[in-house]
This record gives C-alpha cells, sequence and structure tokens, in this order.
C-alpha cells in the first residue's frame, strides 16, 4: 500500500492537499496493486468523463474534504472569531501548541490542533488539546496531548493503515468508500476493481463514535476508531461502541447528543436496530455521498442568520468564515436534490403532511416537517438562536413524558426545546404543558366492563375533571382527581375512575379536562 505522510508546512498560506497524490503519482513507481492507494485526484485525471469530473468537484467542496486545514500561524490567537478584536488570545509560556500546523474539525463544536513533533518523537503527529468552541467563542487548554494517529486519524483520512500508522490523502477522498484504485485504474477503469458500498458501514465506519476490535497484534481499544473496514463488506465493521451511559456522547434516553455517531442511532448492538436499518434504507438513499453539504465561505464573518455547522477555513491564507450548508439531501430513485420537508413523503406517503400538528389552525399554518419531530436538531445547540448543529437519527419523535422522566434539563423533547418557548417560564413548564397536549387522555380500564373502569393519563401533580355524556350535548362531572404515578403504566401519571352510573347506560361518552395544577 502505498502512503504518504503528512508534510511540515514551511509557509501558513499552503493550497489544499488534494493535490497532494496527484504530484505524487507523477513520480517513477511500480506497477500498481489492488491495495494501493491512487488519490482522488488520480480519480479525475485518470478517466476524462464528464460525470468524474462533477463528482470530484463535488467531494473536494464538501465538508468530507475541509476537515483537516492549514494553520495560519497568526500572532496572539490560534483560530477562532480572528476578525474580532476580543478574541481571547492564547497562553505565551511553553504550551504545545506553538508550534501548531494544522486544524482539524471546528465545525459546529470545536477545532483541535494538530503540531508537527520535533524529530526524535516516536510518530511525527500529535492532536493537542487546545480547543476553540465557536458557541461559547472559548478555548479549552488541559495541557494534555493525544496521539493523532490512534485517536483521530483513521476518519480523518483516507488509506490509513494502522500497523504503520501511515496514510495516503488527508481529509475523506474517494477510496475512503470506493476502496483503494490501483487495480481500478491499472485495468483502464475496469469497473469491476471498483467498490460501491452503499451500506450504512459504509458510512458507519467513521460516522460512529467507538473503539477498535482486537486483531491482528493489535487489542482491544488500541485505536478510538474502527480498524479493518473492507468497503462493501458490511460485516467487517467491528468496533466497541461508546457506552449509552456515557453522558458526553448521549442523552439520558440514549439518543445521540454529539456528532459523528448516526450509525450508533441507527443501530446500537444488541440496544437498538431501527427500521430503515433494518429494513435496509441506507443512509445513501436520503443523502447525496459525493456533497455531504457543500462548505459557503464567507469574507470576514458569517452572516447572523447562517444556520447549522461553521467552520473556519483560512484557504490561501485568507481570513475566512464558512458554513455547511447542509447534508444534501436528495431523492431516493432519481437522485435529484430534494428538501427535507418531501423527502420523508417520498415512502411515507401515507402520512398526513402535519400529522399530529394538524388540530389546529395555528398548527396547520406552521412550518413543521416531519424532521423537527422525529430528527429534531438537539446535537450542540446554540443557546441564542436554538438551533442545534445536527440532528440524532433514531427517527423516533423525542416526547415530553420522557423528559419528565429523565428531567427537563438533561433530556430534551421534540415539543419544546426550540419550538412553544412562549408555553411556560421554563423547560419543566414547558414540558408539562406538552405532555399535556399530546398525551392520551381516557382509555377503558378492561374492554366492555360493567361498570365501566377508565384510566386517565395526564401531567404529574395536574388535575384533571372526568365527564361523562350520552349524548355529546349534556355532559355531568364525575370526578376530579391529581395525576399521580400509575403502578400498572411506566412513565406515566393519572388515575383509574369505576363509574358506578354506567350500568343504566345504554351508551356512554368520557371526556376530560384540565383544570388548575395541583398546588
Amino acid at each position: 500500500m502505498k502512503t504518504y505522510s503528512l508534510p511540515t508546512p514551511s509557509q501558513p498560506n499552503r493550497p489544499w492537499l488534494w493535490t497532494l497524490s496527484a504530484v505524487l503519482a507523477l513520480a517513477a513507481a511500480p506497477p500498481l496493486t489492488a491495495n494501493d492507494y491512487v488519490g482522488s485526484a488520480t480519480c479525475v485525471t485518470a478517466c476524462h468523463r464528464a460525470n468524474h469530473v462533477a463528482h470530484y468537484n463535488e467531494v473536494t467542496n464538501s465538508i468530507h474534504a475541509k476537515m483537516i486545514r492549514p494553520n495560519a500561524h497568526l500572532p496572539g490567537v490560534i483560530h477562532g472569531d480572528l476578525r474580532k478584536t476580543n478574541a481571547p488570545v492564547r497562553p505565551t509560556s511553553n504550551d504545545p501548541t506553538n508550534d501548531v500546523h494544522w486544524v482539524m474539525g471546528g465545525w459546529y463544536k470545536e477545532e483541535s490542533y494538530i503540531r508537527v513533533n520535533h524529530p526524535g518523537d516516536p510518530f511525527p503527529f500529535t492532536v493537542t488539546q487546545f480547543e476553540w468552541n465557536p458557541i461559547t467563542g472559548t478555548y479549552a487548554n488541559n495541557k494534555s496531548l493525544r496521539d493523532w494517529l490512534t485517536k483521530c486519524a483513521g476518519c480523518h483520512t483516507t488509506g490509513y493503515d494502522p500497523a504503520t500508522r501511515t496514510f495516503n490523502e488527508l481529509n475523506i477522498g474517494c477510496e475512503s468508500c470506493h476502496g483503494p484504485g490501483g487495480d481500478h485504474v491499472a485495468n483502464d477503469g475496469e469497473k469491476s476493481f471498483i467498490v460501491i458500498d452503499r451500506t450504512d458501514e459504509g458510512c458507519g465506519q467513521c460516522h460512529i463514535r467507538a473503539e477498535s476490535v482486537a486483531m491482528g497484534s493489535f487489542t482491544n481499544r488500541e485505536f478510538n476508531f474502527p480498524i479493518g473496514y473492507v468497503p462493501g463488506q458490511p460485516g467487517t465493521l467491528q468496533f466497541i461502541p461508546e457506552p449509552l451511559n456515557a453522558t458526553a456522547s448521549f442523552f439520558s434516553d440514549g439518543t445521540s447528543k454529539r456528532h459523528r455517531q448516526q450509525y450508533l442511532d441507527v443501530h446500537y448492538p444488541g440496544v437498538r436496530v431501527t427500521k430503515h436499518h433494518a429494513q435496509g434504507v441506507s443512509c445513501v438513499r436520503c443523502h447525496n455521498p459525493h456533497t455531504a453539504g457543500t462548505v459557503t465561505t464567507y469574507a470576514d464573518a458569517l452572516p447572523t442568520n447562517t444556520y447549522g455547522i461553521k467552520i473556519y477555513d483560512n484557504v490561501n491564507g485568507t481570513t475566512n468564515y464558512a458554513a455547511w450548508d447542509g447534508a444534501r439531501l436528495w431523492h431516493p430513485t432519481n437522485h435529484t436534490p430534494i428538501a427535507k420537508q418531501d423527502l420523508c413523503k417520498v415512502c411515507h406517503n401515507t402520512v398526513l403532511d402535519h400529522h399530529v400538528h394538524q388540530f389546529s389552525a395555528a398548527a396547520l399554518a406552521a412550518n413543521v416537517t416531519c424532521t423537527d419531530c422525529h430528527m429534531p436538531d438537539v446535537i450542540n445547540v446554540d443557546p441564542v438562536t436554538r438551533r442545534g448543529a445536527l440532528a440524532p437519527h433514531t427517527f423516533s419523535a423525542m416526547l415530553p413524558v420522557t423528559s419528565i422522566q429523565y428531567g427537563t434539563t438533561n433530556q430534551p423533547n421534540s415539543c419544546t426545546y426550540r419550538c412553544h418557548q412562549a408555553q411556560g417560564a421554563n423547560a419543566t413548564a414547558r414540558t408539562a404543558w406538552a405532555d399535556s397536549i399530546i398525551t392520551h387522555r381516557v382509555a377503558p380500564l378492561v374492554a366492555s366492563s360493567h361498570p365501566y373502569q377508565l384510566r386517565v393519563v395526564g401531567t404529574p401533580n395536574y388535575q384533571y375533571a372526568l365527564e361523562a355524556s350520552a349524548d355529546f350535548t349534556n355532559w355531568v362531572r364525575l370526578t376530579t382527581n391529581t395525576a399521580a404515578p400509575l403502578p400498572a403504566y411506566p412513565l406515566r401519571w393519572g388515575f383509574e375512575y369505576t363509574d358506578p352510573t354506567s350500568d343504566a347506560a345504554q351508551y356512554r361518552f368520557y371526556r376530560t379536562k384540565q383544570v388548575v395544577p395541583a398546588p
């Protein structure tokens, strides 16, 4: 396998390293083999076909191509909002970031700084823990260092070899998904020598928070990413997942709260398998794998209404900011761009446009889509805009009752983390209101029982009036009770009631009304 190491930049204004493989491909080399990586630039230069050029341009302009960028070496600060006069200043002592050369990540959450180690160090690169958080506008520095080649490189490079800790190409290139292209190029682009990996595991090899499984001479957890995955062979994805009780990575209900965990949302071994995954609806059915979201660069600063992921961009020495424009969704059959509010309905064509939001004129008029409830953007929420950078991929609505169970400060829900902010003075009040609206209220305790036995479900400590009628016109109040824990109905509060007057009635209808909360 051909491998090339990350060079030490002699100038701060270096071009993107997508050209690295193209330059090296011109050098004399032995014949290509099946295990040889040829680099993304070779994929476009070796085949003069319009679709290859288009795909190459899409990939190189996508966020996959911008995960590692050259550092500007500007004095006084490392990164972050360099245009602001109040940008925090890095320490001037013997901080390990004084010789930072590359920046990794830095989109919605943080930037990690890679320095090229000095001669004599066992490995050529280190990632410092000196990080910029664009949401809070602060730096973090705990003085500890990480070995980038065992903690990060497997998902931030193409052609990573765990045995030699080397790689072919920076960032996510063509061969990350299509496999090494040596034979493909050597045989005039013969299609049988290249892989088309459309599996969840193809994306999951990186979109996962997990450590490596022992194989060969490697031990468990030796790498902070899976190793040994073979594109097109989903069974080769082996990993030790981040435990669900890791509060930094998961909400209390097991939903992801950090980036690159989408695979664990769709398929957490032994715990959760979404219907999409079980039925073979993979990531690329909804996401265009070549764009993965393009990055728009802005001079000076981002517009104030920029939504989602934000990264700092220093291409060619400029001081620009960039924003990710989303996941570039496409139609699952004709592969044309499609809006998220329409994508779900391609398959779920019997679902009403507003579903549970159809019950009022105000709700019908609201711009609410399927993903607002089933994929709320609760990952790294900006405290000002209340918008998150990413959405979890369990495809399940996050219910208010779950927030009540785990605590509204720990567990968001689809109804109130961003919407319905006017329905209470705090998260607890808003969550209780939402639960009182969407929870089913009256159900028979025993079907066809005489006298009728009912269960009323409500919000904890709220009072509910139970009324009965024989004609939907005249209603009689039977009882008023406060919702209390229901022993036989986990996670629900309410009360049970036996209607002594129901035996004499041919028809009996019931309803509940929420009254003043209990003191």
